[in-house]
């Protein structure tokens, strides 16, 4: 299959939510040659100018924007912080604080990725910024990706130790019932019984994510999940696409055999033929040859229920094409979001697709 063969991509998870992703910074303490943000010059010059000051004054105005321009309008609201390694930010906690005490009416999940290299003592508080009791439910998505190359096995494993034992232990029943009535949430929310229930959730989810080069990478990574399975459920194999030639033709065809399970995000392609993958990695594995879907003349309502903010505060509709999808700023805490959707202008979309992108008629 090719880009071209594609009709449409869509998010199949996401409901009334509102999405932000806020990236931190660019600066990392390890020096991945497969690395999204290029190498480690690259890392520098595009965090010469962040501060504190400015990641405190976007945090500020961020929360505004949440609590004066989503609340009542959203259930809930999915916030990546992303990086670089946003662990290593000496306000990491605080920003993490502000957000989940923010004034907003619903569930707020927020979703990391990290190398998990920060000190246990960072982890610890980051456990018990979560198992505090709030108005409302606030969930952690913590995703740890092992690199074997800079990580220790041992100190990597005992910090997803104390990250999946020590918080509220899920109560299956609790929670099935409690999203049955999610719907309701608003009509409940004064109700004590319903904050009970609430607050005996599961507030942290763990996930590990292992990055495979060639088939030696994926042979380490089943022993490894093997090895932890029941420390964490979910150890998923993180597919890097400069090593897509490296992986052997059987070795794709058993990995998307196995996305085949996770329905996540639907591609449709021109002869009605569907599968369902997880990420943009992941849907690289099925087209021939290329590295990424070429979403250029595609059809996109990115931005509609998404924003996209930059170290240094920028407002983007989109997080692949941000210098021309620019909406504002949010140090000026000064924008619109987009009515319309957006006809993609770039051959290489590295979002996780959590958007629905269709072919226009342009293009047909």
């Amino acid at each position: 299959m090719k880009s071209r063969d594609i009709v449409k991509i869509e998010n199949l998870n996401r409901g009334n939510s509102f999405i932000i992703r806020w990236s931190l910074t660019y600066l990392c303490n390890y020096s991945c040659d497969f690395c999204i943000q290029g190498n480690k010059k690259n890392h520098i010059e595009k965090s010469k100018n962040e501060s504190i000051k400015i990641r405190t004054k976007i945090c500020d105005n961020l929360i505004k924007f949440i609590e004066n321009e989503l609340n009542h309008k959203y259930d809930s609201i999915n916030l990546y912080l992303l990086g670089g390694e946003i662990t290593i930010l000496n306000d990491f906690l605080d920003i993490i604080e502000k957000i989940v005490n923010c004034k907003f009416e619903g569930k707020i999940s927020i979703k990391i990725t990290t190398n998990l290299s920060c000190s246990l003592d960072t982890i610890k508080k980051l456990v018990s910024i979560f198992n505090k009791k709030y108005p409302y439910l606030r969930e952690l998505h913590l995703n740890a990706s092992y690199y074997k190359e800079f990580a220790k096995e041992e100190e990597f494993i005992s910090k997803i130790k104390l990250l999946s034992s020590n918080h509220k232990v899920n109560k299956k029943g609790i929670k099935i019932i409690y999203s049955k009535i999610k719907k309701l949430f608003r009509k409940f929310r004064n109700n004590k019984i319903l904050d009970k229930m609430k607050n005996k959730v599961e507030r942290i989810y763990v996930s590990i994510g292992y990055p495979v080069k060639c088939d030696d990478d994926y042979k380490e990574f089943i022993k490894f999940k093997k090895k932890y399975k029941n420390i964490v459920s979910n150890i998923h194999i993180i597919v890097i696409k400069r090593y897509k030639t490296s992986i052997s033709d059987k070795l794709k065809k058993r990995i998307v055999k196995e996305l085949k399970t996770e329905k996540v995000i639907k591609v449709t392609f021109n002869n009605n033929e569907s599968v369902f993958c997880e990420n943009n990695n992941q849907i690289a594995l099925y087209l021939d040859n290329e590295d990424s879907f070429n979403s250029k003349g595609y059809l996109c309502d990115v931005g509609l229920q998404n924003i996209s903010i930059s170290n240094m505060g920028l407002i983007s509709r989109c997080q692949s094409c941000k210098e021309k999808s620019v909406i504002g700023n949010m140090l000026d805490n000064n924008f619109k979001l987009p009515t319309s959707k957006y006809i993609c202008p770039i051959t290489s979309c590295n979002c996780n697709y959590y958007h629905i992108i269709e072919k226009c008629d342009i293009m047909k």
